[in-house]
């Protein structure tokens, strides 16, 4: 009985090691709260905004938030934010709609959109995050800095994008607008607890 409870107290241990404290959210993209300046996408069905970010190289990560700074004016807001595939420099197709907060019915803030579910932002890959809204909701406006500030972080900011006609975006903007992107890096599986594991079994048919 002794050894069984030094083997369960041992592997735990072991596993404590191998697996290291809890990943923390990382900041992958920020420009906010930026100065609020006369720049700002006015956005709705058809006026629609994207701005672009390449990730880093090595491990992927899983989205936890995309903030961003808006203006609303109404009670009935109704923002869609997307991430998008990049296709040869523009957004190609949406991959997940984030899910809305709730919003004020005046002011400037800065608001969350969060996944439904788990998504991965995988590294090395292009992806454009797009705003826009719908043709019974209220008027929002996603603020900018003027001048111009330009996100920064571990991913890498690639461009903006706006136009008039529904999403995407394809036409080139100078206007950078304000938010940040939150992610947790997607954990390396551990050789170690693996070979821990088996030598775990290993000593446990060794004792019987």
């Amino acid at each position: 009985m002794m050894k069984r409870i030094c083997l369960s107290v041992f592997a735990l241990f072991a596993l404590t090691i191998l697996v290291g404290p809890a990943a923390q959210a990382d900041v992958l993209l920020s420009n906010l709260n930026g100065n609020d300046g006369t720049q700002s996408a006015d956005l709705d069905n058809l006026r629609n905004k994207g701005m672009g970010f390449t990730m880093p190289s090595g491990l992927g990560y899983t989205l936890d938030k995309a903030t961003l700074r808006l203006e609303t004016f109404g009670a009935n807001v109704q923002p869609i934010v997307q991430v998008w595939d990049d296709v040869a420099g523009l957004p190609g197709t949406p991959l997940i709609t984030l899910n809305n907060p709730t919003f004020s019915t005046s002011g400037i803030a800065n608001y969350d959109f969060t996944p439904g579910g788990t998504f991965t932002l995988d590294a090395d890959m292009t992806y454009w995050l797009v705003a826009y809204g719908t043709a019974t909701g209220d008027r929002y406006d996603w603020k900018a800095s003027s001048p111009a500030q330009l996100p920064s972080g571990l991913a890498t900011h690639v461009g903006a994008l706006f136009d008039t006609n529904g999403p995407p975006p394809t036409t080139s903007s100078s206007i950078i607008c304000s938010y940040a992107i939150e992610g947790t890096i997607v954990p390396e599986p551990s050789v170690g607890l693996g070979l821990a594991c088996v030598g775990a079994l290993a000593v446990a048919r060794r004792r019987r």
